[in-house]
């Protein structure tokens, strides 16, 4: 009997040296192929007992060439062992759809490959002789080899709990239709239901919505699927007009569960946007959860999908000012008004591009919380501000969130750095006024600590939004800084001098010192000395700057 003929199919010379070397002890007789096209026409020729071919490979990839090969009647009996360097499951399961007989990734294991081969090729050598024997010798390698790639197969491509198609069939739907649209349906507060009722009857909520699905859309256009815990969707084809999905939208304004009564409220996004399809029914239902709408369609014009850009912008710009060390505080002087002279510094951080451009935190910083940069952020201005008043006298400020001073991680972090700095007298820690403070005593007790290294605490903004006098007296702040928006108008509002009269004679009587913010003009600075505010800061003063000055 003649020995097996292995034909590779591959671009790599490597990669075809590796295989010949791996199977070097089997009595096999190697053909090779530089690409598809001319192993497809190898295979014709030759007939061989194996084909091991590579995914990735220029002009024509091995999806296709296993395509052809399948549709060929002369050589679609031929086992087909693909490697290739992808390792992901999905591509592995579109090797089996496309009918490779098995997959291993490079770099391989020779034993492993050598047995698979060895395998594959035996199925082969017991049949050489006509047609017949061709057919049954493929159903035998059916039998044998594709039950489990047909179970993993379905598995990989359905929902076991409702029996649907998973999210990895919607993805692969959608990339081979056109003209689709997508219904996104998201059972509101889900979690709820599992946390007070248990798996068993969630589980059981959601079989039965999956009925009251397929009820309600019926149809060979609409295709139903479970993408996620509480996340469904429907596939619609031919819908060419948003009133088409408004409808169907509104057939999930309500739906119980008789059982045991439990009644779901649903947040639909959906999108008629092929280019991108899925992602922009996620944009929608993201975008309806949080303005609070039931249903809503994706606009690529509406500014409220814009933030999403915006938001992946600057995240990106975040990320690179963080990898390239362009996390730069500025410092701003507050000037004494009694002395006339700079006593203090802000620290205030800024995002310096590598071209020169400088970007405000109004930018960046809320975006950096959504995307949890904020903390490394935070201890980048910590670090270098420490740097630079270290051989300085000067006062400097830095600012935290509330949130900063109840993180274990953070506040030792600023608890490493006090040990280790020698002014720390000259620190200020400075706590937004308008920021919520959710758990008092670990403020509080991150107040104490920082106060025990002889630190200061400063109220930032106080007077935005709401004033909360009973911050000054839980929190015991050393320092009122008087917000913006009542210092700015003070040479034209008489209400807002009289409020912030008002603020400055509290403060004094409690023994704590008061900063007015927004100091952009002469007027303004001359009527903040005659309302006895302490320290004056604002572009009249000084505007922000890389470097201090040391006079």
């Amino acid at each position: 009997m003649k020995n097996p003929l292995i034909l590779i199919i591959d671009d790599n010379f490597d990669s075809r040296l590796a295989v010949c070397a791996a199977l070097r002890k089997k009595e096999y007789v190697f053909l090779e192929a530089q690409g598809a096209k001319e192993g497809i026409g190898m295979a014709i020729e030759y007939s061989p007992d194996l084909i091991i071919l590579d995914i990735v490979m220029p002009e024509i990839d091995g999806y296709e060439a296993l395509r052809i090969i399948k549709e060929n009647d002369k050589i679609k009996y031929i086992p087909i062992l693909v490697v290739s360097a992808l390792s992901t499951m999905s591509e592995k399961i579109v090797a089996l759809e496309y009918g490779a007989d098995g997959m291993f990734v490079k770099p391989f294991d020779r034993v492993h490959l050598a047995e698979q081969v060895e395998a594959l090729v035996g199925f082969r050598k017991k049949n050489i002789n006509g047609k017949a024997e061709l057919i049954e010798q493929k159903e035998s390698l059916d039998n044998v080899l594709h039950r489990q790639s047909k179970e993993l197969i379905h598995f990989y491509y359905t929902d076991p709990l409702t029996g649907l198609p998973n999210r990895n069939k919607l993805i692969r739907d959608i990339s081979n239709v056109k003209n689709l649209s997508l219904i996104l349906v998201d059972i509101d507060c889900f979690k709820d239901i599992v946390y007070f009722y248990g798996h068993e009857i969630s589980d059981m909520c959601l079989k039965s919505f999956t009925l009251k699905l397929k009820e309600l859309i019926k149809g060979d256009k609409y295709k139903h699927y479970r993408i996620s815990g509480d996340i469904f969707a429907i596939l619609v084809s031919e819908c060419s007009e948003a009133e088409e999905l408004n409808s169907i939208m509104k057939l999930f304004e309500n739906f119980t569960y008789e059982e045991c009564e439990i009644h779901f409220r649903f947040t639909i996004g959906a999108s008629m946007y092929n280019r991108e399809l899925l992602i922009s029914a996620e944009k929608a239902l993201k975008t309806a959860k949080a303005t609070n709408e039931n249903m809503l369609i994706y606009d690529e014009d509406s500014q409220k999908f814009k933030s999403y850009e915006q938001n992946i912008f600057w995240t990106n710009k975040i990320v690179e000012a963080i990898s390239y060390n362009k996390i730069i505080p500025f410092y701003q002087p507050i000037l004494n008004n009694k002395t006339n002279k700079i006593e203090k510094y802000e620290c205030l951080v800024r995002i310096v591009e590598r071209d020169g451009s400088i970007h405000a935190p109004i930018k960046f910083l809320d975006i950096s919380k959504k995307s949890k940069h904020y903390a490394a952020i935070t201890k980048n201005v910590i670090e270098k501000s420490f740097k630079e008043f270290e051989n300085s006298d000067y006062q400097f400020s830095i600012n935290l969130s509330a949130k900063d001073m109840v993180d274990s991680e953070m506040s030792e972090y600023i608890y490493s750095k006090l040990n280790s700095f020698g002014g720390c007298n000259r620190v200020i820690f400075e706590l937004l006024e308008s920021e919520g403070i959710e758990n008092y005593n670990t403020v509080y007790a991150f107040i104490s600590k920082v106060k025990e290294y002889g630190c200061q605490i400063a109220i930032d903004d106080f007077g935005s939004g709401y004033s909360n006098f009973i911050h000054l007296l839980r929190l015991k702040v050393d320092i009122i800084k008087i917000d913006g928006s009542l210092v700015k108008d003070l040479d034209r509002d008489e209400n807002t001098q009289i409020i912030v009269e008002t603020i400055v004679d509290f403060a004094r009587k409690l023994g704590i010192l008061t900063v007015a913010e927004f100091v952009h003009s002469e007027s303004i600075s001359s009527i903040v000395k005659y309302l006895g505010v302490d320290y004056s800061q604002g572009y009249f003063i000084g505007e922000p700057s890389s470097k201090i000055v040391i006079v």
